[in-house]
């Protein structure tokens, strides 16, 4: 799959991309899970200070994004 890729913060401004457009493995849905087939996706401010470095993100490489419309594409067990 496609996906924007955060692998390291910095300021957003015309010169500067610390997002990436990246080949990124499809993941599995777990128990209880389901997966998303993602047609639309929003970044909240919180995502934006996390891009900008105005906080850590959990961990790097990370893919921002939780605003998302899209169809379900499958079900992990007991989904």
């Amino acid at each position: 799959m496609k996906a924007m890729v955060l692998t390291q913060t910095g300021v957003l401004k015309a010169a500067s991309n610390p997002l990436r457009l990246m080949e990124w493995p499809e993941p599995l849905p777990g128990r209880g899970e389901v997966l998303l087939k993602v047609a639309a996706c929003g970044v909240c401010h919180t995502e934006l200070d996390e891009i900008e470095g105005r906080i850590s993100p959990l961990t790097l490489p990370l893919i921002p994004g939780h605003q998302v419309v899209g169809r379900v594409a499958a079900l992990g067990e007991g989904a």
